[in-house]
């Protein structure tokens, strides 16, 4: 998997994960996995129903979708403007 051979994605993710448990065969298992399937599956499921509180993650609900996709959108938002206020207030 090309993406988990790129040394940042790869030591971002194991940072995550059980000691011994790091390499890129050991991510993708696990990525590949019925439990992990089945939690993202739930989590795509509460976002998509709408049945998970957005402003728990400090995401305003009025500016996004209900999609995975549009939830990492409003993560990565929501960390670049933690980002900068930090940067700001320095």
């Amino acid at each position: 998997m090309p993406l988990l051979e790129a040394l940042p994605v790869q030591e971002r993710l194991s940072s995550h994960l059980p000691e011994g448990h790091s390499r890129a065969e050991d991510i993708l298992e696990l990525l590949q996995s019925p439990p992990f399937r089945q939690q993202v599956d739930a989590f795509t499921y509460v976002l998509r129903t709408g049945q998970i509180d957005l402003t728990q993650f400090g995401i305003d609900p009025s500016k996004y979708k209900f999609t995975v996709d549009s939830f990492l959108e409003a993560l990565e938002d929501s960390v670049s403007t933690q980002s900068r206020d930090a940067m700001d207030e320095s």
